[in-house]
């Protein structure tokens, strides 16, 4: 394969800056007039620098966590998360209740600021009550170690210590994630009186117990029951009203 001198190329890119044709640019430079239109309209590409997962160090589109929206997006896997294999890669799938649509759209922006260079798949349950978005990524598996198989609560669930990093670093983010996937926010009627509350409910002892670590890191304080994490307290509910939200939009 024949391979002309930068100079070459760039004398007839002068050429077409001047507005000769590539027939009239050929002649004068002993070039094949092919040539000539493929450096005038390029029909490649150049690739980019090359990215690597921080895990595996494999090759990677562009991926973007900082430690806010890592924590929130780990929140969201435990919660109501599941990763499959499709194909040569992953994909992780996402199960909203159809009713809180705020939530589902903040849940998308996440994914997309994650995974800008990855489209978000949208989609709903044959019912339409589940809304399903989706990802896919070669390296969701180095994202979320916890990643196996069979259910989640059928086997153990431990942060790495990368992981622990990041939610130390944005705990609310992480028990926003954990109350928006698989919590919920209610009055708690006792005789006249009601009381704002959350429960965070998961059959993995291990992700209660990690849901009840983050609670500890942000000062809320909470009531572990039998598949459940209770926040009742005025002050602990109160703390958790602004970042996370009342679940209701």
């Amino acid at each position: 394969m024949l391979v002309h001198p930068a100079s070459v190329k760039g004398e007839a890119l002068h050429l077409v800056a001047a507005g000769l044709n590539d027939c009239e640019i050929a002649r004068r430079i002993g070039v094949p007039r092919s040539t000539v239109r493929d450096w005038r309209r390029p029909s490649y590409t150049p690739r980019g620098p090359n990215l690597l997962c921080p895990r595996c160090w494999g090759p990677a589109r562009p991926m973007w966590f900082s430690d806010s929206d890592y924590a929130e997006l780990l929140g969201l896997y435990l919660g109501d998360g599941h990763i499959v294999r499709a194909g040569r890669t992953h994909r992780l799938r996402l199960f909203l209740d159809s009713s809180y649509t705020g939530i589902i759209e903040d849940a998308r922006a996440l994914l997309d600021r994650c995974f800008a260079d990855n489209d978000v798949g949208v989609g709903r349950s044959p019912e339409g009550t589940t809304t399903i978005l989706s990802v896919y990524c070669s390296h969701l598996t180095c994202l979320f170690p916890q990643h196996g198989a069979g259910k989640k609560h059928e086997r153990p669930i431990a942060l790495e210590e990368w992981q622990v990093a990041c939610v130390e670093g944005a705990p609310m983010n992480f028990v926003r994630g954990c109350i928006v996937s698989d919590g919920c926010f209610f009055i708690n009627r006792t005789g006249p009186y009601g009381y704002p509350s959350y429960t965070f409910r998961n059959f993995s002892e291990d992700i209660r117990s990690l849901f009840a670590w983050a609670c500890e890191l942000v000062g809320v304080e909470y009531r572990t029951e039998a598949t459940s994490v209770r926040i009742y307290q005025r002050e602990s509910v109160v703390r958790l009203i602004r970042p996370v939200g009342a679940k209701t939009y």
